[in-house]
């Protein structure tokens, strides 16, 4: 399975974020994009298999409320798969 992430992250573009958030109703300024895709790119695995909580502190300080919570409802929600 963390080849497949791997792939994916690999794959990964602001575009799709940006999609996607607009798909779960969360616009993001662009300093919130860049945010997301940095630590996506540099910190999957650390989501994937790790205690993310630190992360997660951070980017509480980085992104409006709105998008903080959908970031964490999605990541609890992909999390259990």
């Amino acid at each position: 399975m963390e080849y497949v992430i791997k792939e994916l992250v690999d794959k990964l573009k602001e575009d799709d974020i940006n999609n996607y958030a607009l798909q779960e109703g969360v616009t993001l300024s662009e300093d919130e994009l860049k945010t997301i895709y940095l630590y996506i790119k540099n910190y999957w695995q650390v989501f994937y298999k790790e205690d993310a909580s630190d992360l997660f502190l951070e980017l509480k300080e980085k992104l409006s409320p709105k998008a903080y919570e959908k970031v964490l409802e999605l990541y609890k929600k992909y999390k259990k798969k």
